[in-house]
C-alpha cells in the first residue's frame, strides 16, 4: 500500500506540475518556430517610447 501511495503522489506531482507549464512550453515552441523577425517587436517598441521619460525621484516624508 505505502508504494501505491508512493507512486500515486509522484504520478499526481508529474500530472500537475505538467499541465502547469503546458503553457509556458507551448508559447516557448510557437515563438521559436513561429517568431520570426518579429520577435521583439512588442519589447522594442515599449522601450523606444520609455527611452525619453523622466525618472521619478523617491521623496521621503
Amino acid at each position: 500500500m505505502k508504494e501505491y501511495l508512493t507512486d500515486f503522489a509522484l504520478l499526481s506531482l508529474c500530472l500537475i506540475g505538467l499541465t502547469a507549464l503546458m503553457g509556458t512550453i507551448s508559447r516557448f515552441i510557437a515563438q521559436l518556430l513561429f517568431g520570426g523577425k518579429r520577435k521583439d517587436f512588442f519589447l522594442t517598441k515599449s522601450q523606444g517610447y520609455q527611452q525619453n521619460w523622466k525618472k521619478v525621484e523617491r521623496r521621503d516624508i
